[in-house]
């Protein structure tokens, strides 16, 4: 007897759509027909020709909780994410402490393993001085790395130089991990910030001048050139602008081990939004042109991009709302983990800019390809774990911020228009979020580990 039975449903993959039904049993796929088995199942759930697909690998989240609760929560910002259709959450190293070493890195491990709705994977941050305990958090699982070239926080994340970047991209290479690079000019961002808070600007576009696309761009390049020799898998992070896409591709189609993620909040906000969101869209690199923005949406459609993050990060609303007055106190960082997959559903699926099949591929199979999870995660073939969303493309709603699970409410989306939503999470084969209510408990959420 199957546990459960998912019928009447088109399920998606990369390569297409199949209408048909998912057994589930002991928490994993069990079978995938077109027609119904004589076998019983415990339970069903009728889909009613609404789409199915694998549950979202959000690759790029801070929900901090660990020394900063006021930030984000574990057992809640997962819960949003559950209700956002994201059934891996793989969880950044910036926290208070810092994953930069065995010890934090277990001290996290311990307060996810009890809080997590979802499953998890955890990174390990790379920087100045810490390559042996890279070493050490890999055995123990880390699911991949973070190093940033720009946006130090300091006594907890520093900047790597281009030296240390060239040393912990040959870790990289020989633990065969991933890291994600955080890819901008840390001295050009400085001077430029110095000149236009000296010229007293305070305001949004002074934000969008201080961070400039040639910045961001010169440190892809460099990011890019380091990493020719030792081939370590690098993935560049939130990438903001067209051009940046074009320079990981070629490199890539060159033989270079570099890949390309972008965001939702790259795609569907733009610069000449500022003025109506503010400090609300204040994350870093920041948003572009809207005209760069169709560029881009054309790129994702071409696989040119291969991954979408949410760069999920919670600040107080009282930081925010400094931003308003001064844009330089306010907070680098959006919510995201509720609204990331409805707006691609939306903007993307909804308006014809990408195929859903094309969705799953970026939000699902490459993410756990690259963390090398896959196919446990972010596929629905027999084997895999029952992680699966049922989505509604006809489902319209008015994006409420203040309705948010997760510990901040808030978000540069909020009062966005909705059509296509996740309106059911299961994670391993249990439902973990139904019609934008957590009905999942926190500790349900597993640590996931590379497939070595």
């Amino acid at each position: 007897m199957f546990d459960l039975l998912i019928k009447n449903a088109k399920i998606v993959s990369s390569q297409g759509i199949t209408d048909g039904n998912l057994y589930i049993k002991d928490g994993k796929i069990a079978a995938v027909s077109t027609e119904l088995l004589a076998d019983k199942s415990a339970k069903e759930i009728d889909a009613a020709g609404k789409f199915v697909m694998p549950g979202v690998v959000d690759e790029h989240v801070h929900i901090i909780d660990m020394g900063q609760r006021e930030l984000g929560r574990y057992e809640l910002d997962s819960g949003s994410a559950a209700v956002g259709g994201i059934t891996t959450v793989l969880e950044m190293p910036l926290s208070n402490p810092p994953s930069t070493s065995l010890a934090s890195f277990k001290q996290k491990e311990e307060r996810a393993e009890k809080n997590f709705v979802v499953d998890y994977g955890l990174y390990g941050g790379a920087v100045p001085g810490n390559l042996d305990e890279m070493y050490k958090m890999d055995e123990a699982g880390c699911i991949g790395f973070k190093a940033m070239m720009a946006g130090s926080v300091p006594g907890m994340f520093e900047v790597v130089d281009d030296g240390q970047l060239l040393d912990i991209f040959q870790v990289i290479k020989e633990l065969d991990s991933t890291i994600g690079v955080h890819a901008e000019n840390d001295a050009l961002i400085g001077r430029l910030e110095k000149g236009l808070q000296a010229a007293g600007r305070c305001d949004m576009n002074a934000f969008f001048a201080s961070r400039p696309i040639f910045q961001e761009n010169e440190a892809i390049q460099r990011a890019i050139y380091l990493n020719s020799d030792p081939q370590c898998r690098l993935l560049i992070v939130h990438v903001s602008n067209p051009y940046g896409v074009k320079m990981i591709h070629k490199a890539r189609s060159q033989g270079n081990n570099v890949h390309c993620e972008t965001g939702p909040h790259y795609l569907n906000l733009c610069e000449e939004y500022g003025a109506k969101i503010g400090p609300y869209m204040k994350f870093a690199p920041p948003a572009r042109k809207k005209s760069l923005t169709e560029m881009m949406w054309q790129q994702l459609a071409d696989g040119m991009i291969e991954t979408i993050g949410s760069d999920h990060g919670g600040h107080l609303r009282e930081n925010k709302e400094k931003g308003w007055q001064n844009i330089w106190q306010a907070g680098n960082g959006a919510l995201g983990l509720e609204t990331s997959l409805p707006m691609m559903l939306t903007e993307g699926v909804g308006k014809g800019r990408i195929t859903i099949e094309k969705l799953v591929e970026v939000m699902c199979e490459n993410p756990a390809k690259l963390f090398r999870i896959y196919p446990k995660k972010g596929s629905l073939q027999v084997g895999a774990d029952a992680d699966i969303v049922i989505v509604d493309m006809n489902y319209e709603y008015t994006i409420d911020a203040s309705k948010f699970k997760s510990y901040q409410k808030h978000g540069p989306f909020d009062g966005f228009q909705v059509k296509g939503a996740p309106v059911m999470t299961l994670v391993r084969g249990i439902v973990v979020a139904d019609h934008g209510e957590v009905v999942g408990k926190p500790g349900y959420g597993q640590m996931v580990r590379p497939i070595k």
